[in-house]
Parts: structure tokens; C-alpha cells; sequence
């Protein structure tokens, strides 16, 4: 049995919400980043918790190496992105964002991999 409980619609919504308001942000705003360039990013996955006063943000790039310093630059940036988006969200606070390393891709890939040389 499965013991975790499904998001509620809200959760979904307001994740869904804030997945494209910061995406958005990151894409159209004279917003710089001192280590790199923040149209390689992409926004996988928003997670609320049940309180919506936390999110876990989980974004993946395309580059090989370096992926702590970018969920470091952008973590250290929270404040400032979480700030830009509350004037757009429909709810009535702006949850706190955290950065996560999504590595779904490279995991596939070596599921992927292993699957291969196994015919």
C-alpha cells in the first residue's frame, strides 16, 4: 500500500502556477547570474507542501558538470525570485522556494544504458 497522500488540487494548481510564473521570470527578466546563463534551465517539477508555505522547485539543465553551482546560485537568489513573483500568484502568501537538482534524465539514461547492453 501506498502510505503518501496525493497532492490536493490546490497544491497542483498553485505548482502549476508557480512552475510558469518562475519560469518566465528566469526567461524574460534582465535578471543576471553571476556563474551562468539562466536560459538552460528547466523548471521539471514544483512540490507544495499541504500548507502551501513551501516549495521545492527541481530543475534540470543541459549541462554535464556544475549542476551544485547552479541550485547554489539559485538558491542563494530565492529571496529575490520569490519577491518578483508574488505580485502575479493568486494566493494569498508566496510560498518559500527552495532549489532542487532534478536527475531523472541522467537515471533514465543509465537504466537506458543498462537495458541496452543487456540484449
Amino acid at each position: 500500500m501506498n502510505d503518501k497522500k496525493q497532492p490536493s488540487n490546490r497544491q497542483l494548481k498553485i505548482g502549476q502556477q508557480l512552475r510558469f510564473l518562475i519560469s518566465n521570470f528566469l526567461i524574460k527578466e534582465d535578471f543576471i547570474f553571476e556563474n551562468f546563463d539562466s536560459k538552460i534551465l528547466t523548471i521539471v517539477d514544483v512540490v507544495l507542501s499541504p500548507d502551501l508555505k513551501n516549495a521545492k522547485i527541481y530543475v534540470s539543465t543541459n549541462s554535464e558538470s556544475g549542476n551544485n553551482l547552479y541550485i547554489d546560485e539559485l538558491n542563494r537568489k530565492s529571496k529575490f525570485i520569490q519577491k518578483k513573483i508574488a505580485s502575479n500568484l493568486t494566493s494569498k502568501f508566496t510560498p518559500k522556494i527552495k532549489f532542487f537538482f532534478d536527475n531523472s534524465f541522467q537515471y533514465s539514461n543509465k537504466i537506458y544504458n543498462i537495458l541496452r547492453t543487456i540484449k
